[in-house]
């Protein structure tokens, strides 16, 4: 297949003619890491709209190895990375996983490894004072909701939605105020007001865990666990030994 049957903008076409590529076999000769680094290619937003317009086809491109499927995350990632020049920790941030991560996928789907050039002329951008002002006052008023709601089915989205602003922009503001994420934050909450509960031995466990927001009790018990390391009524009998010494050595007798 020529690269001149592919939907191609003007932008892209003589630039794969001027780097002596003429078939879209030719292609999987190089990785895009590869590619992008050619004076001809080194524009990431050509070859962000081949791989879209190769995926388009059904082709894979840029797999040495093969069996990497690239998704449209994975597409995703790449153009933040070297059409907009995002670091790895941006992107990391915007997908819920850590940086190595990140770079892992760009290795792994397109051989991108480095900072491609798009990102070496982007200068950095720096928040304006306003746009810093308006994320903590999101952070601060997410804080406030979980903190007043978590017996509620809450989730980042649903507080978004209820601050007039977007999931990833609250993550982003938990994630330059705050120490922990949103998701951390939540169940920090739940898991305190939960300690606090089992303290009372009239309350069941699958009460407490509906009390402080869990439909399931098994969820509450995974999530308690995490955080305590033993079981909820494990904890309640370890409280319950700890204030009354006495009552469990009658027992044990």
């Amino acid at each position: 297949m020529r690269v001149t049957e592919l939907a191609l903008s003007q932008a892209a076409s003589p630039s794969l003619v001027k780097a002596g590529i003429h078939e879209v076999d030719q292609l999987a000769e190089h990785t895009t890491g590869e590619l992008i680094r050619r004076p001809e290619l080194s524009s990431g937003a050509v070859l962000y709209e081949l791989i879209c317009e190769l995926h388009r086809h059904g082709l894979t491109p840029f797999s040495r190895h093969g069996g990497h499927v690239q998704g449209e995350r994975e597409r995703e990632m790449f153009r933040l990375r070297a059409v907009e020049g995002l670091t790895l920790d941006q992107i990391g941030e915007r997908f819920h996983i850590k940086r190595e991560r990140v770079r892992q996928l760009l290795r792994l789907h397109f051989g991108l490894d480095g900072v491609p050039p798009a990102a070496k002329r982007r200068p950095p951008i720096k928040p304006r004072s306003s746009t810093l002002g308006e994320r903590r006052r999101l952070y601060l008023h997410a804080r406030l909701v979980v903190k007043r709601y978590y017996r509620k089915a809450l989730t980042v989205e649903r507080v978004a939605k209820a601050l007039a602003c977007s999931a990833r922009q609250l993550q982003r503001a938990y994630a330059q105020f705050g120490d922990l994420t949103f998701h951390d934050d939540l169940v920090g909450r739940r898991m305190d007001a939960a300690a606090e509960l089992l303290s009372l031995p009239s309350i069941p466990v699958c009460e407490v865990a509906r009390r402080v927001g869990y439909s399931q009790a098994p969820h509450f018990a995974r999530a308690f666990r995490r955080r305590y390391g033993v079981s909820p009524s494990t904890y309640r009998a370890q409280l319950r030994q700890a204030t009354h010494p006495e009552a469990s050595e009658a027992l044990a007798a």
